[in-house]
This record gives structure tokens, C-alpha cells and sequence, in this order.
């Protein structure tokens, strides 16, 4: 999430009055929108959620609502915006191999670490986030940091889905042809951001219209 986008996130949520669903709606798709941005890249992931707590946090803010009902719906919104993510990049790996493109071993290995710990990160990011925070907005941003951490995250539930997969994929990779397997990647490798943020875009409208 760029600068930019970041202000944009703070100035939305401080001038709407929506709550609840409505503003994990709005949330959602302001976080869709920064990961499309970056074309869905699994390296840019991490900074989109520091910046989106960030935003989040100091919109709200500005509200007088970063405690409470308002905080939980809008980090629902984000963690919604971020498993959706995780999940289009999945789709996107499945449909370029079941196109029979392949992966370089060390491609494979970029997005696993990219992805592997973002549920961490999110959780993370929240402490940071509570540690600068004062009275009662930072005694709801560290209870809901420890509930996502005992409870897990929808995430979460992306990641580890990914990480397997590209395990499986990791091992097939290694015992490929590495002239054959780096050729292959480099076609693969071009196509995978347009794939997954043609699907994300897809999983966006999909849910707007639920919506509406």
C-alpha cells in the first residue's frame, strides 16, 4: 500500500459514518484495491497490512471510535482483504500449472517466505500498534492482537494452504531439469501477478455485488 493509498484509507474512514458490516465493507475493498496496486505481488503484502493498521487506526481515530465495535469491524475487513489475497495467489499458482507452466526452484522459494508469515505480521503489527497507543484504544487493539493470535485468522487459514501447496511444488521443482524448469519460469513467472489480480478482482466483484 503506497503513501497514498495509506491517506486515502485515513481520510475515508475518517469523513464515512458507516459501521459493522458497512464499514468491513469498506475496508475490505480499500485494502483489495492497494494489493491490486502492487499487482498482487506476494512481496508486498507485509507493507500493505503495516500501512492498512496504520490507516485504520488514525481514521478511526479521528472518529473518536478506534476502540471497540468500529476497530474490530474494520480489521475483519482487513483480514477479509488479505485472505482473499492469499487465496487468488493460490488459484493463480494452480491455473498457470495446470497450464503446465513451471517455477523456478528459487521463485518458489520467494513466495513461500513472502506469504509464510503474514498471519504473524498481522498480529504483530497490531502489538506495535497498541504499544503506541493510549487508554482504552490501546487496551482493545492488545485484546484483539491476543484474540486473533489464540484464535487464528481467515489469513491464516490462506497461508497455510499456500504454504503447502508450494512445498509440493518446491520438491517437484528440485527434481526437474533446471535448464527446463528456469525456460518455463520465465513465461510463468511474467503471467502469475495478471493472473492473481485478475482473480482478486474477480473475488472483489463477486462480494460488491453480494452486497449490493
Amino acid at each position: 500500500m503506497s503513501m497514498e493509498t495509506k491517506v486515502e484509507m485515513q481520510k475515508t474512514l475518517a469523513q464515512t459514518g458507516e459501521t459493522g458490516d458497512a464499514l468491513r465493507s469498506r475496508v475490505r475493498a480499500l485494502v483489495t484495491q492497494a494489493v491490486l496496486e502492487r499487482r498482487a505481488d506476494p512481496g508486498a503484502l507485509r507493507q500493505v497490512v503495516e500501512d492498512a493498521i496504520a490507516g485504520i487506526g488514525e481514521g478511526l481515530g479521528r472518529r473518536g471510535e478506534i476502540a471497540g465495535d468500529a476497530l474490530k469491524a474494520a480489521l475483519q475487513g482487513l483480514d477479509d482483504a488479505m485472505a482473499k489475497s492469499v487465496y487468488a495467489l493460490k488459484l493463480a499458482l494452480e491455473e498457470a500449472w495446470s497450464n503446465g507452466h513451471r517455477f523456478a526452484t528459487e521463485d518458489l522459494r520467494q513466495a513461500a517466505e513472502a506469504v509464510r508469515h503474514l498471519e504473524d505480521d498481522l498480529v504483530h503489527t497490531l502489538r506495535q500498534t497498541a504499544e503506541r497507543a493510549q487508554g482504552e484504544a490501546r487496551e482493545t487493539l492488545t485484546r484483539l492482537a491476543e484474540h486473533l493470535r489464540v484464535t487464528g485468522t481467515d489469513t491464516g487459514a490462506r497461508v497455510r494452504e499456500v504454504a503447502e501447496l508450494l512445498q509440493t511444488r518446491l520438491s517437484a521443482a528440485a527434481d526437474g531439469a533446471p535448464a527446463d524448469v528456469k525456460s518455463a519460469a520465465q513465461n510463468a513467472g511474467a503471467r502469475l501477478a495478471e493472473v492473481a489480480s485478475g482473480i482478486l478482482r474477480g473475488l472483489a466483484d463477486t462480494l460488491d455485488a453480494r452486497r449490493g
